[in-house]
């Protein structure tokens, strides 16, 4: 026997945001859903990732992108559809991640971590910047040169020298608070502490409290870009950024 039903209305949730997810991270969807409400959607898709960080593992994920943005929902409205990787959306370029995605959700807007962070950085107005990173020393100069290009000063960088994303998943969080603490001098005016899969977000208050600058990562950047590309306001995160 049928049973009437009906269905929710196309504003039930104030927000809809569409992330794609390396199949190694353990990190980025606990932090986001630790900072939004019921009110906003959160899908997720997974791309295949090669363990071991290097510049040539990241770069095929190029070939993997559109399918994995089709296996997001395709009836969903995405107000934004983020690529979760930082290190692979420099090597690969953010226009074209954009063209890989809309490939699948045409006319959705799409960011990725490293897009995130530069607008971030801009919105507090800060051009010299501490590096905290998890990769090898290869990988961190990709993003360092990456950032000098658009305008910033990279004033020092620590590194993990950790190339297997498994185990950055594992990186105590006090350790990566120490490492902004010690990075932190009087030529920098932000850390910024890389990668979608290094946990931060219990810890940039502190760090924050610590240092007297702003710390941004690479879920907080894209996190806040992507809500404010949604128009969503009311946010309960941490840090700077989010005031």
């Amino acid at each position: 026997m049928s049973y009437d039903f009906q269905l929710i209305k196309p504003d039930f949730y104030k927000a809809s945001l569409g992330l794609i997810v390396l199949k190694s991270d353990e990190t980025i969807e606990h932090e986001f859903r630790s900072i939004i409400d019921n009110n906003i959607s959160l899908l997720h898709s997974r791309i295949p990732c090669h363990p071991k960080v290097t510049p040539e593992t990241l770069s095929q994920m190029e070939i993997d992108l559109p399918a994995a943005a089709e296996l997001l929902p395709s009836t969903a409205r995405y107000n934004v559809i983020g690529y979760a990787c930082t290190s692979a959306s420099t090597i690969i370029g953010s226009d074209k991640v954009k063209s890989l995605i809309q490939s699948k959700h045409t006319n959705t807007q799409v960011t990725d971590p490293i897009d995130s962070v530069i607008k971030a950085l801009k919105k507090l107005n800060c051009k010299k910047i501490s590096f905290v990173s998890p990769y090898s020393t290869t990988v961190t100069k990709v993003l360092k040169n990456y950032l000098e290009k658009k305008g910033f000063e990279i004033t020092n960088i620590i590194c993990f020298e950790e190339d297997n994303d498994s185990v950055v998943a594992k990186i105590s969080e006090n350790d990566t608070l120490r490492a902004i603490v010690d990075i932190n001098n009087s030529d920098n005016e932000a850390v910024f502490a890389s990668c979608t899969n290094l946990k931060t977000f219990n810890i940039i208050n502190e760090a924050e409290s610590l240092i007297k600058k702003p710390v941004i990562s690479s879920n907080l950047a894209l996190a806040w870009n992507m809500l404010s590309i949604s128009e969503v306001k009311t946010v309960s995160a941490p840090g700077t950024l989010f005031n």
